[in-house]
């Protein structure tokens, strides 16, 4: 598998991120140089995001349980544990709010510190 990967689209607005399983399309609207900002932040974030949830599939593929929830070291895993929480009475893995998750925390990535009109991730249809 390669490493991460980033190419902007041929609109030239849109930036593509891929590796592995996850495929983002991202896109920025505000000042130039605050979008270019945002834009490395979101390039910069991506480069870890598969290895973290990698090193935590074992215990994201395991049930929520909804007395004990699990404390994970990254954040993208503690944003799926804190997604399926409310249905863990049920049978409800992690695994379940994978791609909203990984778009939420690249979207928090992009945002972090910047003046932007607004911005979305695209993961495979799940949006943030």
């Amino acid at each position: 598998m390669q490493g991460p990967q980033a190419h902007w689209l041929q609109d030239g607005k849109r930036l593509h991120l891929n590796h592995g399983p996850i495929d983002l399309i991202v896109e920025v609207f505000g000042e130039a140089d605050e979008c270019r900002r945002a834009y490395e932040q979101a390039i910069a974030r991506f480069q870890t995001i598969l290895v973290e949830l990698v090193e935590e599939l074992p215990e994201l593929r395991l049930p929520a349980f909804f007395l004990a929830p699990r404390t994970f070291a990254g954040p993208t895993a503690r944003r799926m544990e804190a997604a399926v929480m409310p249905l863990a009475e049920c049978f409800i893995t992690p695994m379940a709010a994978v791609a909203g998750s990984v778009a939420d925390e690249m979207l928090a990535a992009l945002l972090a510190g910047r003046k932007i009109e607004r911005a979305y991730v695209n993961n495979g249809g799940d949006c943030a």
